[in-house]
């Protein structure tokens, strides 16, 4: 199975709209949702039964779930998360056992608002925004909360992108922006301190497509990866995911201040609207 997702359905109306669009014309089967912007409102999403719906977990901006008291290393005073993916690798590094308690705290506070509004017939799949989930305590605090609430998880997204395929794409090798590549490598050695862990819960996965050409997901980029990663899964027998950020937004359509919105350049983007364009296309040509 080929899962086209679409993340951060539920950042304001107008970027779920967008998002919303792409689901209606069929272009989309996976959508992941934040649950501490917007209120999240899930029937639209659960109307078209084909669409695997995920929990987006926000550790990076908008505002804590948890008791802002109790979680001060990460959210102030006001309850707004307070740090970037760098930020949190850092409270991993020097303040180990505190971030992890503090983190499973915000984690079970966002995990148990998603089972509480997910109807029960509901598969409960999770990945994270930024992929903070990969630092090691967070993922940690994560799979504790997994196992202490009981969750029955039936997909977790893992963030570690095959080299195979784009090694065998030399026509893109100069495309691909450095801040990428770093992200992609990161991901990678974190994923090798959870890799572990993973294996003894028997975390369900995919093989995952979204880390490189992030932000450039456009027609052609996904047109010369996309059969690559089809051939490597038939031999595995594993499903893929593929990962676009469609919910397009205009400076001036919407206010993002007192939202603790860390990202505006990300959610303004134009490349935003070309990844819009890419999933339309790709429906257009059935790749799916």
């Amino acid at each position: 199975m080929i899962y086209i997702c679409a993340d951060d359905y539920g950042l304001c109306d107008i970027s779920s709209m967008h998002i919303q669009q792409c689901i209606d014309e069929g272009a989309l089967n996976k959508v992941s949702v934040f649950p501490n912007f917007e209120k999240v409102d899930l029937h639209k999403l659960l109307n078209n039964k084909n669409i695997r719906i995920s929990l987006h977990l926000n550790l990076v901006e908008g505002k804590c779930m948890a008791d802002a008291d109790e979680i001060n290393l990460i959210a102030d005073k006001n309850g707004n998360l307070k740090h970037t993916f760098g930020g949190l690798l850092k409270l991993n590094l020097f303040h180990g056992k505190k971030f992890e308690e503090q983190i499973y705290k915000e984690i079970k506070a966002q995990v148990l608002f998603w089972k509480n509004i997910l109807p029960q017939d509901i598969p409960f799949c999770i990945d994270s925004h930024q992929h903070t989930h990969m630092i090691p305590a967070v993922f940690k605090a994560l799979l504790r909360v997994l196992k202490d609430e009981t969750i029955n998880l039936e997909y977790m997204r893992v963030p570690d992108e095959p080299l195979l395929p784009y090694i065998k794409n030399p026509s893109l090798y100069f495309t691909y922006s450095g801040i990428n590549i770093i992200k992609q490598w990161l991901l990678k050695i974190l994923w090798l301190f959870n890799k572990r862990q993973a294996k003894r819960y028997k975390i369900p996965t995919a093989y995952f497509f979204g880390i490189l050409f992030s932000g450039q997901m456009d027609e052609k980029r996904v047109s010369k990866i996309l059969p690559e990663y089809i051939k490597m899964a038939e031999r595995c027998g594993k499903d893929i995911e593929v990962l676009f950020h469609p919910g397009f937004l205009n400076k001036n359509e919407i206010d993002l201040k007192n939202k603790n919105i860390v990202f505006h350049k990300f959610y303004l983007s134009e490349n935003r609207k070309t990844e819009f364009d890419s999933v339309m296309k790709i429906l257009e040509r059935s790749v799916l």
